[in-house]
Protein backbone atom coordinates (compact mmCIF):
# COMPACT_ATOMS: atom_id res chain seq x y z
CA UNK A 1 0.00 0.00 0.00
CA UNK A 2 1.43 3.69 -0.28
CA UNK A 3 1.11 6.73 1.25
CA UNK A 4 -2.12 8.89 0.01
CA UNK A 5 -2.04 12.95 -0.04
CA UNK A 6 -4.57 14.23 1.89
CA UNK A 7 -7.81 15.31 -0.20
CA UNK A 8 -9.11 18.69 0.55
CA UNK A 9 -12.23 19.23 1.82
CA UNK A 10 -15.30 20.13 -0.16
CA UNK A 11 -17.08 21.98 2.46
CA UNK A 12 -14.79 24.33 3.68
CA UNK A 13 -12.93 24.00 0.51
CA UNK A 14 -9.75 23.37 2.58
CA UNK A 15 -9.93 26.60 5.20
CA UNK A 16 -10.76 24.75 7.73
CA UNK A 17 -14.03 27.08 8.62
CA UNK A 18 -16.90 27.60 7.59
CA UNK A 19 -19.49 30.23 8.13
CA UNK A 20 -22.56 30.72 10.31
CA UNK A 21 -24.50 33.33 11.81
CA UNK A 22 -22.76 33.53 14.52
CA UNK A 23 -18.77 33.80 12.58
CA UNK A 24 -16.61 31.59 11.40
CA UNK A 25 -16.72 27.86 13.23
CA UNK A 26 -14.29 24.62 12.59
CA UNK A 27 -15.53 23.04 9.47
CA UNK A 28 -17.67 19.93 10.81
CA UNK A 29 -16.83 17.78 8.00
CA UNK A 30 -12.64 17.89 8.28
CA UNK A 31 -12.52 19.00 11.91
CA UNK A 32 -10.97 21.98 11.07
CA UNK A 33 -8.24 20.94 9.33
CA UNK A 34 -8.69 21.20 5.80
CA UNK A 35 -8.73 17.99 4.49
CA UNK A 36 -10.60 15.28 5.32
CA UNK A 37 -9.32 12.51 7.36
CA UNK A 38 -8.88 9.24 6.67
CA UNK A 39 -11.41 6.93 5.88
CA UNK A 40 -11.80 5.04 8.88
CA UNK A 41 -12.35 8.15 10.97
CA UNK A 42 -15.27 9.39 8.61
CA UNK A 43 -16.63 6.12 9.05
CA UNK A 44 -16.34 6.29 12.81
CA UNK A 45 -17.83 10.24 12.99
CA UNK A 46 -20.46 9.17 10.90
CA UNK A 47 -21.52 6.17 12.99
CA UNK A 48 -21.43 8.29 16.18
CA UNK A 49 -23.57 10.90 14.18
CA UNK A 50 -26.02 8.20 13.41
CA UNK A 51 -25.65 7.20 17.14
CA UNK A 52 -26.06 11.31 18.35
CA UNK A 53 -29.20 11.16 16.02
CA UNK A 54 -31.04 7.81 17.22
CA UNK A 55 -30.30 8.34 21.03
CA UNK A 56 -32.08 11.70 20.84
CA UNK A 57 -35.20 10.08 19.58
CA UNK A 58 -34.60 11.16 15.59
CA UNK A 59 -35.33 8.67 13.01
CA UNK A 60 -32.64 7.10 10.97
CA UNK A 61 -32.77 8.62 7.45
CA UNK A 62 -33.04 6.90 4.35
CA UNK A 63 -29.76 8.16 3.60
CA UNK A 64 -28.27 6.67 6.44
CA UNK A 65 -29.64 3.71 6.22
CA UNK A 66 -28.21 3.57 2.63
CA UNK A 67 -24.67 4.57 4.14
CA UNK A 68 -24.53 1.44 6.81
CA UNK A 69 -25.59 -0.91 4.31
CA UNK A 70 -22.94 0.03 1.77
CA UNK A 71 -20.75 -0.21 4.78
CA UNK A 72 -22.13 -3.31 5.79
CA UNK A 73 -21.78 -5.00 2.26
CA UNK A 74 -17.94 -4.17 2.24
CA UNK A 75 -17.09 -5.38 5.32
CA UNK A 76 -18.83 -8.79 4.48
CA UNK A 77 -17.14 -8.62 0.90
CA UNK A 78 -13.93 -8.16 2.47
CA UNK A 79 -14.46 -10.74 5.18
CA UNK A 80 -15.66 -13.67 2.83
CA UNK A 81 -12.69 -12.60 0.43
CA UNK A 82 -10.39 -13.03 3.45
CA UNK A 83 -11.82 -16.92 4.55
CA UNK A 84 -11.09 -17.80 0.56
CA UNK A 85 -7.57 -16.20 0.89
CA UNK A 86 -6.78 -17.89 4.19
CA UNK A 87 -7.99 -21.42 2.71
CA UNK A 88 -4.46 -21.11 0.50
CA UNK A 89 -2.52 -21.35 3.13
CA UNK A 90 0.06 -23.62 3.69
CA UNK A 91 1.50 -23.02 7.44
CA UNK A 92 2.07 -25.43 9.82
CA UNK A 93 0.57 -23.00 12.99
CA UNK A 94 -2.91 -23.42 11.57
CA UNK A 95 -2.87 -19.25 11.03
CA UNK A 96 -5.07 -19.72 7.97
CA UNK A 97 -7.30 -21.89 10.19
CA UNK A 98 -7.80 -19.34 12.58
CA UNK A 99 -7.93 -16.53 10.12
CA UNK A 100 -11.07 -17.95 8.71
CA UNK A 101 -12.80 -19.12 11.83
CA UNK A 102 -12.36 -15.17 13.17
CA UNK A 103 -13.74 -14.04 9.85
CA UNK A 104 -16.47 -16.65 9.84
CA UNK A 105 -17.68 -15.75 13.16
CA UNK A 106 -18.33 -12.77 11.92
CA UNK A 107 -19.90 -13.51 8.92
CA UNK A 108 -21.24 -17.00 9.79
CA UNK A 109 -21.38 -18.77 6.78
CA UNK A 110 -20.49 -21.49 7.85
CA UNK A 111 -21.89 -23.89 11.01
CA UNK A 112 -18.77 -24.22 13.27
CA UNK A 113 -19.22 -28.32 14.43
CA UNK A 114 -16.05 -29.52 17.17
CA UNK A 115 -14.67 -31.73 14.97
CA UNK A 116 -15.13 -35.40 16.31
CA UNK A 117 -18.85 -35.02 15.91
CA UNK A 118 -21.33 -36.45 13.13
CA UNK A 119 -21.99 -33.99 10.90
CA UNK A 120 -25.55 -34.04 8.71
CA UNK A 121 -25.32 -35.05 5.60
CA UNK A 122 -23.95 -32.38 3.05
CA UNK A 123 -22.98 -30.03 6.00
CA UNK A 124 -19.75 -28.70 5.78
CA UNK A 125 -17.64 -29.79 8.78
CA UNK A 126 -15.42 -26.05 9.30
CA UNK A 127 -14.12 -27.00 12.50
CA UNK A 128 -12.04 -29.47 10.46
Amino acid sequence: MTATTPQACNSCLGSGETPTDYGLVDCPDCGGSGVLPHRSVLVEWRARDIERALSKGSAITPEHARWLLAELRSARNALTEIIALAHDTEDPDAIGQKIRFTANRALGLYDVVPSGTATPAGAANSAS
